[in-house]
């Protein structure tokens, strides 16, 4: 066999058998993301991140940035920040029909960093955990943001009225 053709047999081979791997690494494990729109501005605005996908559900704390699908569209999936856990008290957005929520087991509630350009918990309620599909964990580009996404912002000011006695010691415990 032609060396050339031999070579380029052995290159398409050793390719082709990285491509589930790529995939199972891209579905299950970390994946880069390009974050569009408003509503987690200015943390991320029209940033490319990278994002943790295995076990993204788990561990959870306030102030996490997560990736889930929208339980108003699935086939979409939005960005937003974790500002409460199970149990928490939160005071809703004043256009919200309930003004004291608290989350209930197995979910969360989230919001946009800017309020006024995000569709969020205060439109459709807590979110259930399985929704999350990834941790948002760095910001890659551009360069001048570059670095781990900030968890301090804990959300709108006032919102989490009251922490679950579960999640006093452990931030996060599931």
């Amino acid at each position: 066999m032609n060396p050339t053709l031999r070579a380029l047999r052995t290159y398409t081979v050793e390719f082709a058998l990285w491509i589930p791997a790529f995939i199972f690494i891209t579905e299950h494990v970390a994946s880069l993301e390009t974050v569009r729109g408003r509503s987690m501005s200015p943390t991320l605005t029209d940033d490319l991140i990278l994002v943790r996908r295995w076990r993204a559900a788990e561990n959870l704390r306030r102030g996490q940035v997560v990736l889930y699908r929208s339980p108003m569209e699935p086939e979409k999936v939005v960005i937003k920040r974790v500002v409460g856990l199970e149990g928490d008290v939160i005071r809703t957005r004043k256009s919200c029909a309930e003004r004291v929520v608290t989350v209930p087991q197995g979910q969360v509630w989230v919001e946009g960093d800017e309020a006024f350009h995000s569709v969020d918990s205060n439109n459709y309620g807590p979110i259930p955990s399985a929704l999350i599909t990834a941790k948002a964990t760095h910001v890659l580009f551009p360069l001048s943001r570059a670095g781990r996404v900030a968890e301090d912002f804990k959300g709108r000011r006032g919102a989490l009225i009251h922490k679950a006695p579960d999640h006093d010691g452990v931030e996060g415990a599931s």
